[in-house]
């Protein structure tokens, strides 16, 4: 019980910072206003919170995906939430489970298929779970005819979902792996 209310108290912090970081960008820095969705951060926190700690992971993400907009701006969506925020956090493991029937299981060794160790390996889970996302959520947008205020669902839409998840996750574990490299160097001496 300990490890889950460590585990949950760091995703739910980590998708949060991803949140307000990503809102911060999208108002604040001038030729990225309003371009928000073409580097969505807070996707990976999904990915990487459900690859590393595994399922346990995904109430908290859930949460933090309801509050994350809530927090910084109680009116921005149109719609309930919900539902779409469901299908958005329980992509990454949908994505894991297909590669699992594929008989790519994810491990942490060198002879398992799918290495979380390894960054290909994170970005092929990146890659198939901004495709669900992107596909699923809009799917449950376009048939319960809700949308963003002025949008609708079409193909530009998808892609931008689909071209923003995978951007904001590789921004996202690139930085972190620059800044805890240094960090795990000198752990190890």
């Amino acid at each position: 019980m300990k490890n889950f209310l460590t585990l949950s108290v760091t995703t739910y912090l980590f998708g949060i910072t991803l949140w307000v970081l990503w809102y911060f960008v999208d108002q604040n820095v001038p030729f990225l206003i309003g371009e928000g969705s073409w580097y969505y951060l807070p996707h990976a926190a999904r990915v990487l919170c459900v690859v590393y700690f595994g399922y346990k992971a995904i109430p908290s993400l859930y949460l933090a995906e309801l509050s994350g907009p809530y927090l910084l701006v109680p009116f921005m969506y149109s719609f309930d939430t919900y539902l779409s925020s469901l299908i958005s956090v329980l992509s990454v493991p949908l994505s894991i489970q297909v590669l699992r029937i594929l008989s790519f299981t994810l491990g942490d060794t060198a002879s398992s298929p799918l290495n979380k160790r390894n960054y290909k390996h994170i970005y092929l889970i990146t890659f198939i779970s901004a495709g669900f996302n992107a596909i699923l959520v809009n799917l449950y947008l376009s048939r319960n005819e809700l949308n963003f205020p002025g949008l609708i669902t079409d193909i530009e839409q998808v892609s931008r979902f689909f071209v923003g998840d995978i951007i904001g996750t590789v921004l996202v574990f690139v930085s972190l792996s620059y800044i805890l490299k240094p960090i795990i160097a000198q752990s190890r001496n």
